[in-house]
């Protein structure tokens, strides 16, 4: 169920000042949160949270941070150059409807760590704001 890849480019996503398709963002909830790095959403789409590292020390309460902020709330991904990890889970960064941005709030809190495992746009951003928290 799992293994099927999603083509980026066909959840589509922007709005008029961007200069896409005029859409606004494709909004979904969370189904289940497997790891603070790897959610399921309504659909059955499986996505990982780009930049995001699990602490093992901390994974219990990222996982309840993460539940308590998805619970019944809507969400929203945009996507980096980087689409699949190694394991073709697609890479994303996840926003809430409000607009917090999930993926730097677990970093900021000390949730989870940065992921330097290869590049993407936001990488020096959440490695500043690892070292600020």
């Amino acid at each position: 169920m799992f293994d099927k890849k999603i083509d980026p480019k066909m959840l589509r996503f922007g709005s008029n000042i961007d200069g896409k398709d005029g859409r606004r963002e494709t909004y979904h909830t969370v189904r289940d949160i497997v790891s603070p790095e790897i959610l399921v959403l309504n659909d059955g789409l499986k996505v990982r949270l780009l930049g995001v590292k699990k602490k093992e020390e901390k994974t219990g309460e990222a996982v309840r941070f993460l539940k308590t902020k998805t619970d019944r709330q809507k969400v929203f991904m945009k996507f980096d150059s980087v689409k699949y990890d190694d394991k073709d889970n697609l890479l994303c960064y996840l926003y809430l409807s409000n607009r917090t941005f999930l993926n730097a709030h677990l970093i900021k809190s000390g949730l989870a760590d940065v992921d330097t495992g290869f590049d993407y746009r936001l990488k020096a951003k959440f490695l500043a704001a690892r070292m600020m928290k």
